[in-house]
């Protein structure tokens, strides 16, 4: 356990949270880092706020407050000429396309012996 006093581990961490990291801002809340797992399950796919929710298993509330910080991001684009707007990963992404190398780093790491 750490020396360092509770009212510092507590300010740091308000530090952290008004000047986040990149890593900070995508997995500030669950609902997001859930959101964005199930779409890269299923790349390709148009979501509408509502199936989003049902595949990432959050809120429909949870969708709506942050689908707009991934369509920001580029992570996630709207599909053309739908209504209501749908929604699907945009696999060109750069983001995207580090968290599947991350998601290929990880499970290697964590299975080592299934690349043998």
């Amino acid at each position: 356990m750490s020396n360092q006093p509770r009212t510092d581990r507590t300010e740091m961490a308000t530090v952290r949270d008004e000047y986040p990291s990149g890593l900070r801002v995508l997995m500030q809340n669950e609902s997001v880092g859930y959101m964005i797992d199930a779409l890269m399950d299923m790349p390709g796919t148009a979501f509408s706020k509502s199936s989003l929710a049902d595949k990432a298993g959050v809120s429909r509330q949870s969708v709506h407050t942050h689908i707009t910080l991934l369509v920001n991001l580029g992570i996630v684009k709207e599909v053309d000429e739908t209504d209501p707007v749908e929604y699907t990963l945009n696999d060109g992404d750069e983001i995207i396309r580090l968290l599947h190398r991350l998601e290929g780093v990880v499970n290697r790491r964590l299975n080592p012996k299934v690349d043998d």
